[in-house]
């Protein structure tokens, strides 16, 4: 276990080295988002789905404030578009970070771990607990991109990768979307309770994963 978290470290470190350089040379920061969204407001829902969802697929590159996003997408296109649009984008971020790390996944994990047993022991530990890790990634943020990665350098099935990654993305965007669509300016209390239930949940489950995969058998 501890080889794959520290795959994971090298990872989310990665992604927030990325984060940091954004918001220290500005070229994206969570500011220049909000400013986005708040500039397509009172556009056609096709300019501000575009966006939002734009946003959210570019994620992976530039760790964007996908709790926002999603909120928003739900305050400004209702809940069935606004669920479309952040499902698509999100799942779009998760496709690219997938996609790049399969075609590099072999030499990541050679700099990383370095030997063949350790790599053997990712391996095989990613492929027992990889979908699970896949439905509860929402847990922290860069997690979800970080998991895909993991998903990408392992190889997983692309449909099996699919699958698991919208059975953890869809209720997650349900929960905020919906919130986000009967909250408002003045009353965003819904959206910020409901937020909170949902990370409480996905932590518990991610924290009594790890309990149990550090478990001696």
């Amino acid at each position: 276990m501890k080889h794959l978290l520290k795959l994971y470290a090298y990872i989310i470190g990665f992604f927030v080295g990325i984060f940091l350089l954004m918001n220290l040379t500005g070229w994206l920061s969570v500011s220049d988002v909000k400013h986005y969204v708040a500039a397509v407001t009172g556009s056609s829902p096709l300019v501000i789905g575009l966006v939002i969802g734009l946003l959210l697929a570019s994620d992976v590159f530039f760790a964007v404030p996908t709790i926002f996003l999603v909120t928003s997408a739900g305050y400004l296109l209702g809940f069935w578009a606004g669920l479309l649009v952040t499902v698509a984008g999100m799942f779009l971020s998760g496709l690219i970070a997938y996609t790049l790390c399969r075609w590099s996944g072999h030499r990541i994990l050679r700099w990383v771990l370095g030997g063949e047993d350790e790599m053997r022991q990712v391996r095989e530990l990613f492929h027992t607990y990889g979908s699970g890790a896949l439905i509860v990634s929402r847990a922290l943020p860069m997690l979800p991109e970080s998991t895909c990665c993991l998903a990408g350098i392992h190889r997983m099935p692309f449909g099996k990768f699919a699958l698991f990654y919208l059975l953890g993305t869809l209720p997650y965007a349900v929960v905020l979307v919906y919130l986000g669509s009967v909250s408002s300016r003045e009353n965003p209390y819904p959206a910020l309770l409901g937020i909170s239930g949902v990370y409480v949940i996905l932590w518990a489950i991610w924290w009594k994963m790890i309990r149990k995969n550090n478990k001696p058998s």
